[in-house]
């Protein structure tokens, strides 16, 4: 006779009375029941009945029930109620231990049989079972879009991973208004029968599900089960398949404050050489609050549009004075027309025009050389600070050395002195180098007409 463990054992004075009733002792003694009978005769039927019951009980006591897991025989038991209470007892401590109800993995069978000579050894049972058991649970496997991620315990579990899985991307500020959240795959559980070690906490899933910090063992965990859906033969990598992807898209109000840029003014003015400038006002940005519809996929965002405007604080213009004022002023009155341009062997300009004509300082200046040159003729040099001006071939000086002249101030009269082919002003701009003039080389030349 063969039972699983859950079965109870029949207790042995049931057994015996049905097997008593039907013996050919008992059909004996109802044929003389109400007869006298020698002694003898009674001593006879006594030995006979004690023999034939002590017969019976060592044929009963050769039975022993074989524990096998999964049709291997593990032990010899006389009870089986100890070893079903010594399972109940070990399932009871792994469903505690896991805290889910388990249920052994392998087919555990108590089969009655005749083994003569053999004995029970029931911590040898109770030693096997500890050392190959293995449970199983009912569990709800998590699934994206069909494809398997992990499991966890019960159905009310999957709710938590959406729940989690769309919190995970949703902005928790207090100025934040999530007005709609849509998950673009659908997560559902599908019921499947696992080891208890496989099954795995929702907030763990969700972890590996929005690519946040997570445990590799799950992530492996994962890519197998995954294999084994799409079988072997489908993966294009080593590493296994990639777990599914998933896509939050959600709609939020927010209300920021924003600076207001302040705008530029600019003034323009005679008083500053062109160039130059100065901040009369510095500006101030203002202030303003707006409130945007922004969605975002995944906590990134995609869109954003302007609901509302409110300005909090004008901007303040900053203003800033430009100079319009060339930095020289062009040094022969009337105009004049230039006959030679500024080139690497003509350091200046050539201004024709008639003879005697106004030559004007340029800026105003300390006139550092009024002399004569044997190539120049009559020339001047003006010092400006940062520059020097230069006026040859005059026909007369007007002005002396140290002498402070004004911008515009006649200066000297246009002439053809020195080495000289007619009327013309040789205009230079020097850059000044040093606190003195000393001499034509050290300060080099710049090309006049950069100013004008």
């Amino acid at each position: 006779m063969t039972h699983l463990i859950r079965n109870k054992k029949t207790p042995l004075i049931s057994r015996l009375k049905p097997a008593y009733r039907h013996s050919g002792l008992a059909k004996l003694l109802r044929r003389l029941k109400g007869k006298t009978l020698h002694w003898s005769l009674y001593l006879i039927l006594s030995c006979l009945a004690l023999t034939g019951l002590l017969g019976y009980h060592y044929y009963q006591y050769c039975h022993l029930y074989a524990v096998r897991m999964d049709g291997v025989e593990i032990g010899l038991v006389r009870d089986p109620e100890e070893v079903e209470q010594f399972l109940a007892e070990l399932t009871d401590k792994s469903s505690s231990l896991y805290r889910m109800e388990l249920f052994p993995k392998q087919e555990i069978t108590l089969t009655r049989e005749y083994r003569p000579g053999e004995s029970e050894d029931i911590q040898l049972a109770r030693n096997a079972l500890m050392q190959r058991l293995s449970f199983l649970t009912d569990a709800v496997l998590v699934t994206v879009d069909g494809v398997p991620v992990a499991p966890v315990s019960k159905m009310e579990e999957v709710n938590r991973v959406v729940e989690g899985v769309c919190c995970a991307f949703v902005d928790k500020e207090n100025q934040v208004e999530v007005l709609e959240v849509e998950l673009l795959e659908e997560i559902s559980g599908e019921k499947c029968v696992v080891p208890p070690e496989q099954v795995y906490d929702p907030g763990e899933i969700v972890a590996l599900l929005t690519r946040q910090e997570y445990d590799q063992e799950l992530l492996v965990a994962s890519r197998q089960m995954i294999a084994s859906r799409m079988g072997r033969s489908e993966l294009e990598e080593e590493a296994g398949p990639a777990v599914p992807a998933v896509h939050v898209r959600h709609v939020e109000k927010i209300t920021v404050k924003e600076e207001i840029p302040y705008t530029t003014k600019y003034i323009y003015t005679d008083k500053m050489y062109a160039g130059e400038s100065r901040v009369v006002s510095p500006g101030k940005s203002g202030l303003k609050e707006v409130t945007y519809l922004v969605t975002c996929e995944n906590g990134v965002e995609k869109s954003r549009e302007a609901l509302s405007n409110r300005i909090i604080t004008e901007p303040e213009a900053r203003v800033v004075e430009r100079g319009t004022l060339k930095r020289f002023a062009w040094p022969v009155a009337g105009g004049g027309r230039i006959s030679q341009y500024f080139h690497a062997g003509h350091r200046g300009i050539d201004i024709a025009a008639p003879l005697n004509k106004s030559i004007l300082a340029a800026e105003s200046g300390v006139v550092t050389v009024s002399g004569w040159g044997s190539s120049q003729g009559n020339y001047i040099v003006i010092n400006h600070g940062s520059y020097y001006t230069l006026y040859l071939h005059n026909n007369v000086n007007l002005v002396s050395a140290g002498q402070r002249v004004s911008r515009g101030q006649v200066i000297a009269r246009l002439g053809s002195t020195g080495n000289s082919t007619g009327p013309h002003l040789h205009f230079e701009i020097r850059r000044s180098i040093g606190s003195s003039w000393s001499g034509w080389y050290t300060h080099p030349a710049i090309n006049p007409l950069q100013f004008y």
